[in-house]
């Protein structure tokens, strides 16, 4: 089975670019820094690691041909609490469209890779991660979204079916 890591976001927005950040740490510590691939021996199948600021259609390129999908992302919700993570299925989320015609869902993007016969992932799992910061332009990550790392790696290494590491030494500084 192949899976794909997906992490989305926006680094120049805050904590928006948590996603970006979190497949860079997961990279650098299943992998190792000095690695070209991004392609790493998971106990179920390669599992390969892609940072993303796209949207829209533009994701349906990436994740053509892979069997699993973990999305990391950030969730607007009301009253956040910063670095909380909610687990989220292809059948929790709702096929409405974007806030324009020119963004598409998750389930959008996937039903037209369906319906035109594309090979899309059977299998949707979205990171989802709460912050109060994602629309501050310039900003660096929030210091309560770096403290909740730990917690978010281990998530998505046990989605993943891997073992936590105890080496904190290869994370990233994101400061």
């Amino acid at each position: 089975m192949r899976t794909l890591v997906l992490g989305l976001g926006n680094e120049l927005y805050g904590d928006d670019g948590v996603g970006i950040y979190i497949i860079e740490d997961l990279k650098n510590e299943l992998i190792g820094e000095e690695k070209y691939s991004a392609v790493y021996p998971g106990p179920d199948g390669p599992i390969e690691f892609i940072a993303s600021n796209s949207t829209g259609l533009a994701l349906l390129d990436l994740i053509l041909g892979y069997d699993r999908l973990i999305i990391i992302d950030t969730i607007k919700v009301d009253h956040p609490q910063t670095g909380r993570v909610s687990i989220l299925k292809e059948e929790d989320l709702r096929a409405i469209p974007g806030p324009s015609p020119h963004y598409l869902s998750f389930p959008q993007i996937l039903q037209i890779g369906r319906a035109a016969g594309l090979p899309v992932p059977r299998e949707l799992t979205i990171v989802a991660i709460e912050s109060k910061n994602i629309a501050c332009l310039g900003e660096k990550l929030s210091a309560e979204m770096k403290a909740s790392f730990p917690k978010i790696l281990n998530l998505i290494k046990s989605l993943l079916g891997l073992r936590e590491t105890a080496d904190e030494s290869k994370r990233n500084n994101y400061s």
